[in-house]
């Protein structure tokens, strides 16, 4: 096993699933992590590197976009109250949250696929 590619520390977030044991449901959709795993087992060479630098940029970019398409639309709510507006709020953190991570692994895995 080679620790020497920091990826894979990612798959040390699939643990937080475990909460989902408690009753909260929410957090089984962070096992999908222990996917990075995997990435120990890769020699982080300049290909691989050139791959993460082209997953996540697109997947900065949707962060961006998310948070204001969010905030926006946040700002332009009259007549709510601060109890829906925090949990408006929530929501839009939690697909800030996934929505990017999602888009970083599929563009991953995209490039990997493509280059075999």
């Amino acid at each position: 096993m080679y620790l020497n590619n920091k990826l894979g520390y990612l798959g040390l977030l699939g643990f937080i699933g475990l909460i989902g044991l408690s009753g909260n449901y929410y957090f089984f959709g962070f096992f999908g992590f222990f996917v990075y795993f995997k990435y120990f087992k890769v020699i982080p060479d300049e290909l691989f590197k050139e791959n993460v630098r082209k997953a996540a940029t697109p997947s900065f970019f949707v962060s961006i976009f998310v948070s204001v398409l969010v905030a926006s639309y946040g700002s332009t709510l009259k007549d709510v109250s601060t109890q829906e507006l925090s949990q408006y709020f929530a929501t839009g953190l939690a697909i800030n949250f996934a929505l990017p991570i999602f888009v970083f692994t599929v563009i991953l895995v995209y490039l990997e696929v493509s280059e075999n």
